[in-house]
């Protein structure tokens, strides 16, 4: 490419210093660099110790106009209605379309729906993930109101997600003197992502601390208190999480991209999107050819790459460590197939959570 470009950084999860700091470095070789994004954000990889209660919720919220300035990159607080590749405008809900040459999508992430928990003032989600810490301050509020009685907390989903929030709740109970009763349901068998062991210690740790763990319960619908198995079952809670998987904007599809059954758009196996190659998308509502990780590094890689005339590489095979808090002292650390258990991990993850993981 030849001449200043103008990019467009499309998506809050762009707000990421040490990705920004890397691409302030195309606006200062005369390119126009811009994040358009509403302005809250939520640290993602901060959420599992906010919610173990071991830092405050003021610690994971971001402002991304702030980091863009820092950065020396433009910024616009707004939303994404859609966009049009054919003219390279991107439709947003205040003001004028804002055009680009080049286009990086971050969509942010929405949780897979589940019948009757819309606008349910009792039931969560693990995206947004500002829903995460509004589940935090409904679990303080009723450990403070009700001080002695038992929370029953129902999780949908039996993936390391769903388990790592349990564990993490039950130490945020523990933190506060409250009291939780958590019950896992999973459509299908728990941890299937994790080697077989690493599970089993895992799941192991939860019924220690009391949690019911069901496989093949998969929740239908939420009717009242009571989350609904499609088998009829009915398992009464006071506070519900859904935890069931990742999925996409509903303004992927509708701009005619191409998106999986969950909504989550789909790219090859470098970023790049529908066969263009002035469009990238990274974060977790993307699909990357070949089960890839479409991590922030390659992303910064590649735009650079696209200026700069060199070529584009391929996301990595592997998505970044794991660590999952167990609430005792030692931690569980999972990376390409390998697994271990103690305090080296725990250690690995704290020196994780003091600094921005790419």
């Amino acid at each position: 490419m030849t001449g200043p470009q103008r990019i467009l950084l499309l998506g809050g999860g762009h707000a990421r210093p040490p990705l920004l700091k890397r691409l302030s470095a195309l606006s200062r070789r005369g390119h126009r660099v811009t994040l358009l994004a509403p302005a809250p954000q939520i640290w993602a990889e901060a959420v599992p110790a906010l919610l173990a209660g071991r830092i405050d919720p003021g610690t994971v919220r971001l402002d991304a106009g702030t980091l863009a300035q820092q950065a020396g990159i433009g910024f616009i607080d707004d939303g994404v209605l859609g966009l049009d590749l054919k003219v390279g405008l991107v439709h947003r809900h205040e003001g004028e379309p804002v055009p680009f040459d080049l286009l990086s999508i971050a969509p942010d992430a929405a949780t897979r729906p589940l019948a009757g928990t819309a606008g349910h003032g009792r039931c969560f989600a693990t995206r947004p993930l500002s829903r995460l810490l509004d589940l935090r301050a409904a679990l303080e509020a009723r450990f403070e109101q009700h001080p002695g009685r038992v929370v029953a907390l129902t999780i949908a989903g039996g993936g390391t997600e769903a388990i790592g929030a349990a564990i993490a709740i039950i130490a945020l109970a523990a933190r506060l003197g409250g009291h939780v009763a958590v019950t896992v349901l999973a459509r299908g068998r728990l941890l299937t992502g994790l080697p077989e062991r690493a599970g089993v210690r895992l799941l192991e740790n939860l019924s220690a601390h009391g949690a019911i763990l069901q496989e093949m319960a998969p929740v239908a619908r939420v009717d009242g208190n009571e989350a609904v198995l499609t088998g009829g079952d009915r398992i009464a809670f006071d506070l519900f999480l859904n935890a069931t998987g990742v999925a996409g904007p509903s303004w992927l599809k509708t701009s005619g991209l191409d998106v999986d059954a969950d909504g989550r758009l789909r790219c090859d196996d470098k970023l790049f999107v529908g066969g263009l190659d002035h469009v990238l998308a990274v974060g977790e509502a993307t699909c990357p050819a070949g089960g890839r990780h479409p991590g922030w590094d390659m992303l910064a890689y590649n735009l650079s790459a696209l200026i700069t005339g060199l070529v584009p590489r391929k996301s990595p095979r592997h998505r970044p460590p794991l660590f999952i808090d167990l609430g005792n002292g030692t931690a569980l650390a999972h990376w390409a197939g390998r697994w271990t258990l103690g305090r080296s991990a725990l250690w690995a993850l704290r020196w994780a959570e003091g600094r921005w993981l790419l």
